[in-house]
């Protein structure tokens, strides 16, 4: 019968002490990610007018690449002391996903009962009303941004997002 005062790790075959000095250079490289494009509001704004400005070429809400590689073409040419990474078409498409992300959680605030909706105060959620909002924004974490701040691209994306009828009384 085996000792009670024996442990499990005594009978394993790994080491839990360290085995001398760890060499830096055999250790794997850790992948570099490249640097994030940083957007000002004025880029932004620039960005999202020329995307509406080619509105036609995009039919389903999406730029088309043709239209992301112009507008990235066109920041540069604009913007060529721009900080943070190169705003290229993929910088492009992300910052769209992201604008549209914004302008879908405005869309759900401005549809949910118990928020108002200014363009220039965003949600207008006051103290009192906290635990509210920290709720909603649980649930949809895109809005948060929006609480005291409205959405200053919000008309130009809306001309651009499909109008797609939803419900069965269409």
């Amino acid at each position: 019968m085996p000792s009670r005062t024996s442990s499990h790790s005594d009978a394993s075959t790994h080491s839990l002490r360290s085995r001398g000095a760890v060499n830096p250079i055999e250790l794997p490289k850790k992948k570099k990610r490249k640097p994030a494009a940083v957007w000002t509001s004025n880029e932004e704004a620039v960005f999202v007018n020329f995307l509406l400005s080619e509105f036609s070429a995009s039919g389903d809400g999406n730029p088309k690449e043709s239209t992301l590689n112009t507008a990235a073409s066109q920041l540069k040419e604009i913007f060529p002391n721009a900080s943070g990474a190169e705003k290229t078409a993929d910088a492009c498409k992300n910052k769209w996903q992201s604008l549209k992300s914004a302008y879908n959680a405005v869309v759900d605030i401005k549809n949910t009962s118990g928020f108002t909706w200014s363009d220039e105060y965003g949600a207008g959620v006051v103290n009192k009303r906290d635990d509210v909002w920290d709720r909603y924004v649980k649930r949809r974490p895109a809005a948060k941004p929006f609480k005291m701040k409205g959405f200053e691209h919000f008309s130009a994306i809306e001309q651009m997002m499909p109008k797609i009828a939803k419900g069965s009384h269409v």
